[in-house]
């Protein structure tokens, strides 16, 4: 037993150091990781208004979501097809989840907002390992004091050109370029993040009023005991300094009540934009480091992340609609 299990360890590690050993010497070209950065680049400005690889991965991840339900629900037969069949196993899928947590009623109301949040974000952070995303787009001079990349152009109007690896440069003072790529996962940019995190925390207060009507808002501006301590009748002394104390109170709740609310916001604009940025500096560095195939594990790591990232936020969306409709027509389980 212990042979046969010494064998299942040793045979992939021998297996990985001499694929390490052969690509050390094979004359394999580097892999030039694009440059590191925050923000969003600037790939077109369009009527004066800056395009962002950003957006136009936000774009295409729409494209692809609406011209892909459109051609499978097209021709919905009542004995689904394969395409059709996967697409109604996912949506029921998404909907048990948040009918278990939410029961019937609800469900029905939460479930087109957050599933849309999930499908959306889930295809965004996979095609950000695509191929198409990261490796080409378009080279831009670089400013005093940054890093670039010689380029070898290959026509004479320098539109089209590649990337030269630093030792076959052009020399000192020649000019360097970064590049900026033409695609970028849309949760890489701070914008994207913040915009469904908002989207998330208005419809909160949305359902919120939905299930209480406008005494939701009293959790924020509690000022009810505060006006008993002086206007309800047969209280005491001792009574209204009490109610008046109790009100205090429950003003500094609302208060803080009032803050989760925009800390709700920060926490989900940051995690999930820190985890598809750090995935995406990952895969360059590991890309760089260990180019080729060794790099694959990593990205079925990614995978898994894009996904448990697009359904953490679904879930938390979720638990946030649950908590403003509490005790207000939620079902019990």
């Amino acid at each position: 037993m212990s042979r046969l299990l010494s064998r299942k360890v040793l045979l992939p590690a021998a297996i990985l150091v001499a694929l390490l050993v052969i690509l050390s010497l094979l004359p394999i070209p580097k892999v030039i990781v694009p440059e590191i950065s925050i923000p969003a680049e600037t790939v077109v400005t369009l009527f004066g208004f800056p395009i962002t690889n950003t957006l136009l991965a936000t774009w295409l991840t729409m494209l692809i979501l609406i011209v892909g339900s459109w051609l499978i629900t097209r021709k919905r037969e009542m004995v689904p097809g394969r395409w059709q069949g996967a697409l109604e196993m996912i949506v029921e899928a998404l909907y048990n989840l948040v009918e278990g947590a939410a029961g019937r009623k609800w469900a029905r109301r939460f479930f087109p907002i957050v599933a849309t949040i999930f499908i959306f974000l889930l295809v965004s952070n996979w095609l950000g390992l695509t191929p198409l995303y990261g490796g080409w787009g378009v080279l831009e001079p670089v400013r005093e004091g940054e890093h670039g990349q010689a380029v070898q152009w290959l026509n004479r109007s320098e539109s089209l050109g590649l990337w030269v690896p630093a030792e076959q440069g052009h020399g000192e003072g020649e000019q360097t370029y970064k590049l900026a790529p033409l695609f970028r996962s849309a949760a890489t940019d701070m914008n994207t993040t913040v915009a469904l995190a908002i989207i998330s925390v208005v419809c909160t207060q949305i359902f919120g009023v939905w299930a209480s009507g406008v005494p939701y808002f009293g959790k924020f501006v509690a000022v009810s005991r505060v006006i008993q301590a002086f206007t309800k009748p047969r209280l005491g002394c001792v009574g209204r300094i009490g109610t008046f104390f109790m009100g205090i109170i429950d003003l500094f709740v609302g208060l803080i009540e009032t803050i989760s609310e925009f800390g709700k916001i920060i926490s989900f604009s940051f995690r999930l934009f820190g985890n598809i940025f750090a995935g995406e500096v990952l895969l360059g560095v590991i890309g760089f480091l260990i180019p080729y195939l060794v790099s694959l594990p990593f990205y079925g790591l990614e995978l898994f992340v894009g996904f448990v990232q697009a359904l953490v936020f679904m879930m938390l969306s979720v638990a946030f609609f649950i908590t403003a409709i509490s005790g207000h027509g939620a079902e019990e389980h």
